[in-house]
């Protein structure tokens, strides 16, 4: 079976590059010199985009172990607020009461980011 038309034109670029690779190695080198250097250019913007996302979060860091005093009056504000509340006579008889979960989000967040902090 003869080679068709589409075959031919496809084979003609593959030939042209065997031919050129073969008498020009030259070439070849230049085109994986920049393919390498690309590569390490890429390397090195990963590094310091890497870099750069550690350094904030160290830094993101720091400032929460700094807000640990904050937090942990917030803390105890919301829990002296919460049992103020609770306090009240026959409170404990209420089962859906807004307030007490706003008091308890407060205690949760505040545990949560003290947690976070201290780790």
């Amino acid at each position: 079976m003869p080679p068709t038309i589409t075959s031919r034109v496809l084979q003609c670029p593959l030939a042209l590059l065997l031919l050129l690779i073969t008498f020009h190695p030259e070439v070849l080198q230049a085109q994986l010199s920049r393919a390498l250097q690309f590569e390490l250019l890429r390397i090195q913007m990963s590094g310091r985009d890497s870099e750069k996302w550690q350094n904030g979060f160290r830094a993101w860091k720091l400032q929460e172990r700094r807000n640990v005093p904050v937090y942990n009056a917030r803390l105890n504000g919301a829990l002296i607020e919460f049992h103020k509340h609770i306090l009240k006579d026959e409170h404990y008889l209420v089962t859906n009461c807004g307030i007490c979960r706003k008091y308890l989000s407060e205690i949760k967040s505040y545990s949560k980011k003290l947690e976070q902090a201290m780790k």
